[in-house]
């Protein structure tokens, strides 16, 4: 065997394919959309978080993959509190949500979109850590009365473990 020259990334700044019709606007929470472009973050199905924007980006006109943005990620950023849903001290070590693409809650969105870690509340903002792991699906509670319900809701949990990537596939 011989040495190999791994090349590798810190992932603290990354380049992203841009959603079409989308603008993307510099120090905005973004996200990828169930395609695995980039959009501007929202309490919206199907998104995850990958970061904030390094800069602006107009795609408005392009299509799917046209113009790469870059994003920060894996870092502290400062975002907006809730002024309905405020993060306060409490929540310190524990999920914020997407309430839009600059501001976190404390509070699960319709769509419970996880913006980060809560690490400090500032009188100015919230700290958070930016991407959090991967996010998996709701699953309703099992109202399961026999052992096959049962099978059926533990399968369904176990293929969105899947397929948020934290259960790898067998």
């Amino acid at each position: 065997m011989s040495e190999r020259n791994t090349f590798s990334k810190d992932g603290k700044l990354i380049g992203v394919l841009v959603s079409a019709s989308t603008t993307i606007e510099a120090g905005k929470m973004v996200a990828f959309n169930a395609s695995g472009y980039l959009v501007e973050a929202s309490d919206a199905s199907g998104v995850s978080i990958a970061g904030v924007a390094d800069e602006t980006v107009d795609n408005s006109t392009g299509s799917n993959g046209d113009l790469t943005c870059l994003v920060k990620r894996n870092q502290l950023f400062k975002m907006k509190n809730s002024t309905t849903n405020a993060v306060d001290i409490a929540d310190q070590g524990n999920y914020v949500f997407v309430e839009d693409d600059e501001t976190v809650a404390d509070v699960v969105g319709t769509n419970g979109v996880i913006a980060g870690v809560c690490i400090e509340v500032a009188s100015d903002g919230v700290w958070i850590e930016m991407p959090p792991i991967p996010q998996v699906a709701a699953q309703a509670a099992s109202t399961a009365n026999d052992v096959a319900g049962a099978v059926t809701d533990l399968n369904a949990l176990i293929a969105k473990l899947k397929a948020a990537g934290i259960m790898a596939n067998a």
